[in-house]
């Protein structure tokens, strides 16, 4: 997947120039950059939704081709209280596993590519949730308050800078589904999935020990990483984007 990285929504007095477009037509919300390496140069103002989907994307080819790299591997290392190591180096697995069912099978694997894979996965993970978090932040109006009750039960009202700081990513979604007049948006598939991603999100951002065994927290994580669909995850979190509005990723085809 590939979506365009600005802002699709023309300005109310847009440019007219030669600077990327033939003279006579719109640039596309631009900005202007002054940096002190690249000197003062104009580009089309960058979307943060849309960088962070595609940057996801370029991770998630990466793991793609890392996890292919990792499984490859035929080494194994056999834990056997029963068996010598002359007759274990003579049998395959599945005949170990018939002389000691206890046996302990595992794979060795490239550990700099898992490691590497790991930190691809995890950015995926983050970038994706600061991507729906960054559309959210966006697309609710200025104008716009929302009034609820606190836990007290006192009546209290926020304005768009209160919803955005104060107020959980879930909450949020919520408000733009009420805005946009949509349907409840918790019995949608995606919906499940952007759950799922937040919570391994929390688990990484985060990190938190189990009884002091740092193993208990991180073997879980890593079964998660590699066993999930990253492919769906995004897709997924596209999917819960259109949803709410159609009209705000430009995908490439």
């Amino acid at each position: 997947m590939k979506i365009k990285p600005y802002f699709k929504t023309t300005l109310a007095k847009p440019y007219q120039g030669e600077h990327f477009h033939p003279a006579g037509t719109s640039v596309i919300m631009n900005t202007t950059v002054s940096s002190k390496t690249l000197g003062d140069f104009m580009i089309m103002l960058p979307d943060p939704v849309s960088l962070n989907l595609n940057s996801a994307q370029n991770s998630i080819d990466l793991c793609t081709q890392l996890k292919k790299e990792i499984d490859s591997s035929k080494e194994i290392k056999i834990f056997s209280s029963k068996i010598s190591e002359d007759i274990l180096k003579s049998k395959i697995p599945s005949e170990i596993k018939l002389l000691d069912p206890d046996v302990k099978i595992y794979r060795i694997l490239d550990e700099d590519k898992v490691f590497e894979y790991l930190q691809n996965s995890m950015n995926i993970i983050v970038l994706l949730i600061v991507s729906i978090e960054s559309f959210v932040n966006l697309t609710i109006p200025a104008d716009y308050k929302h009034e609820h009750k606190d836990k007290k039960g006192k009546k209290v009202v926020l304005n768009k800078l209160e919803i955005v700081k104060k107020l959980s990513i879930e909450d949020k979604i919520e408000i733009l589904v009420k805005i946009k007049s949509k349907p409840n948006i918790k019995q949608e598939k995606f919906w499940k999935t952007f759950k799922e991603i937040k919570s391994l999100r929390n688990e990484i951002i985060h990190y938190k020990k189990k009884d002091s065994k740092v193993d208990e927290m991180w073997s879980p994580m890593i079964e998660t990483l590699f066993d999930s669909n990253l492919q769906t995850f995004l897709q997924e979190s596209v999917n819960l984007i259109n949803y709410i509005n159609p009209d705000y990723l430009d995908i490439e085809e």
